[in-house]
């Protein structure tokens, strides 16, 4: 057989597979992939929590309103009236057939008959989603409302405070930037 021949032969037929040097590439592309885009889905959890808790903050600060409106319109509802002192209802009003306790005509500051109860959220240890505490602050009482996640005091978190006389709005914080 002539030179040109075995030339021509080899220029024909096809090498099978890839070369070390195509495979060292493309693992330094997925490499530098990774490396780009794990960050962002690392903190989708932290993204969820915090889009949660904005939902709740909005949630809370429709309820207040529609409550304080239906209290104003309602001819058995005294809007200047404070908050009843211990188990009492009070001052109450029907919304959505749920009583929620009222404190100068907006919801109260607990889990179960207030805020929590007109915005339908409930505690872990009662089937719901989120931590429910009650808390003082400069002697404010209010509720802190955190993911069922672990986080400490004022991280990721919304406190919601009743007023605390007749014309003064429920003080409502949100604090999620550390979700």
């Amino acid at each position: 057989m002539s030179r040109l021949a075995t030339i021509s032969r080899r220029a024909q037929t096809k090498p099978n597979g890839f070369t070390l040097i195509e495979l060292v590439m493309v693992i330094i592309i997925l490499g530098v992939l990774a490396v780009v885009a794990a960050p962002k889905f690392i903190s989708l959890k932290s993204d969820a929590y915090a889009s949660s808790m904005q939902g709740v903050a909005a949630a809370i600060s429709s309820g207040k309103t529609m409550v304080y409106s239906a209290c104003v319109i309602s001819t058995s509802c005294d809007e200047t009236a404070p908050a009843s002192t211990g188990n009492s209802l009070g001052n109450s009003i029907i919304v959505q057939g749920q009583s929620i306790t009222l404190a100068y005509g907006y919801p109260r500051h607990t889990a179960t008959a207030g805020i929590a109860r007109m915005i339908n959220i409930a505690d872990i240890s009662d089937g719901g989603e989120f931590k429910l505490a009650t808390y003082t602050s400069s002697g404010r009482p209010g509720l802190r409302i955190r993911p069922n996640a672990d986080y400490a005091a004022n991280k990721c978190e919304i406190r919601y405070s009743q007023p605390l006389a007749a014309g003064e709005l429920p003080l409502v914080e949100v604090d999620i930037d550390d979700c």
